[in-house]
């Protein structure tokens, strides 16, 4: 492999079109090298196409780029944001992260570029570094402050430019619409969104990526600016062209070797971290491709057999699933998805009870598990009219979790493929409690895998030997 072939590639796999107009990016790239920190090549390309311009007016409102962590994203921001203070007379500039650590390390690195040069030093009033109050003003007025990424955290301020790095954490609009809307009144606003790859949960970044994406495949007036540094989703994760594509910063301040040394990683954190390839969710429940290996098609239940329920409502309560446990007759263990409901409101507990009942008559149903809580007031009323219906909570929850782990990870489930089921599935994320219990978070997104492991928990529990395998329909 030459030289060439060990070094990133500079222009992202995927972007919009250029646009043909001046740009002022050679302020910032001139900035850079005066201070003795030079943008490399994909950087440079970043911001020559990020602050192209029309009539004094940047052409993109939004500029959004990802790539893969270590590659320069923090030294691209600093030297925009210092262009912003000392070069562009931007009255104020703030910036905002879901892990406060990231700006305030990029608020630092600002203030000791200034430090170091006399000439930028000299135009500074004051710094200030107060938890919570970080903000450099210049004697011009410019300012450049930290904000809070919630939605009172920008309230009351006007800005020109708005910086939100490591947008994959933003897991509501709620702060973000707050940061947009302060640039609502400004002249000539800009806003600069950085990441790596997301998740399923990165609801912030994911639509600024449908949004671009749709610019791409149209050819819309979108006024966004979209670039990814990604892997080809076929590559595999030792494949090293994936690498060059991931990380335009390879062979100059990333090195092979530290690459290499991350291959012992879990997948789904080198695929996020190294190849900047986007995953159903970083902290998922079940390891990565069990659930797919388990696929058995055309899988039903019968409503000749011996049936277990589960039954989840998520905690905002307008989602819920029923799911079947069945033993067959080698002693396997069938689960399929029944009904899956979505609401906008919160559904009426008296009509899940309705519909679970009609189940349980159909499949005359052994009993039915739900969770406490959100599943109280249904399983009352099953009981009301005869059925056979508990809640459970805590450990025993914790255990339900753990058996449908081990029945995934050990082979010992198959399924039948149905979407609403393996979405649910690839959504659970994992959490771990004070003594070190592990379970699948709550959420509306992995109501039916919740339904599911619930129905498993019932079925070992009252049919279930220790040699029987699951299988999920």
């Amino acid at each position: 492999m030459n030289d060439l072939e060990l070094l990133g590639i500079s222009r992202p796999r995927i972007e919009t079109k250029p646009v043909e107009a001046e740009t002022i990016g050679g302020d910032v790239v001139e900035f850079a090298k005066a201070i003795n920190m030079p943008l490399l090549d994909w950087q440079e390309y970043v911001i020559n196409e990020a602050s192209k311009v029309k009539n004094g007016k940047f052409v993109h409102k939004t500029a959004l780029f990802i790539v893969s962590r270590q590659n320069g994203k923090t030294h691209l921001l600093r030297m925009r944001i210092l262009a912003g203070l000392f070069l562009w007379d931007e009255r104020l500039q703030i910036a905002a992260a879901q892990n406060r650590d990231i700006v305030l390390e990029t608020f630092r690195q600002c203030v000791e570029v200034i430090d170091n040069f006399d000439w930028l030093r000299r135009k500074v009033k004051a710094v200030t570094r107060a938890n919570g109050r970080e903000e450099i003003l210049l004697k011009s007025g410019c300012r450049y402050k930290i904000v809070a990424p919630t939605a009172g955290g920008s309230r009351g301020l006007s800005a020109d430019t708005v910086y939100l790095d490591e947008a994959r954490m933003a897991k509501t609009f709620d702060g973000f619409s707050a940061l947009t809307y302060t640039m609502q009144a400004r002249p000539n606003p800009q806003l600069w969104v950085t990441s790596n790859a997301g998740d399923i949960h990165s609801v912030v970044l994911n639509s600024l990526r449908e949004r671009a994406m749709h610019k791409i495949e149209k050819d819309t007036d979108d006024d966004i600016m979209y670039m990814e540094w990604s892997a080809h989703p076929d590559r595999r994760l030792g494949d090293i062209d994936g690498w060059r594509e991931a990380n335009p910063a390879l062979g100059k301040t990333i090195q092979l070797e530290t690459l290499k040394a991350r291959m012992s990683d879990p997948p789904e954190i080198i695929q996020t971290e190294l190849l900047c390839q986007w995953v159903t969710t970083m902290n998922s429940a079940f390891p990565t491709g069990s659930w797919n290996q388990c696929a058995q098609p055309n899988l039903e239940l019968k409503n000749d057999r011996p049936t277990w329920l589960g039954l989840e409502i998520s905690p905002e309560r307008d989602y819920w699933a029923l799911t079947g446990a069945q033993v067959l007759e080698d002693k396997t263990i069938a689960v399929g998805l029944m009904e899956y409901v979505e609401s906008e409101g919160a559904i009426d507990d008296l009509r899940i009870a309705s519909r679970v009942a009609d189940w349980a008559k159909k499949y005359n149903a052994e009993a039915i598990v739900a969770n406490r809580f959100t599943g109280d007031s249904v399983v009352a009323k099953l009981r009301q009219v005869g059925i056979k219906a508990e809640v459970i909570q805590g450990a025993k929850y914790y255990q339900a979790c753990d058996e449908a782990l081990s029945a995934i990870t050990g082979n010992r489930v198959v399924h039948g493929s149905q979407p609403e089921l393996t979405n649910a599935v690839n959504s659970c994320t994992k959490r771990t409690n004070e003594s070190g219990a592990w379970y699948i978070m709550r959420r509306k997104a992995s109501t039916a895998a919740i339904s599911m492991v619930l129905a498993i928990s019932k079925a070992t529990e009252y049919g279930q030997r220790a040699d029987t395998d699951i299988v999920v329909a």
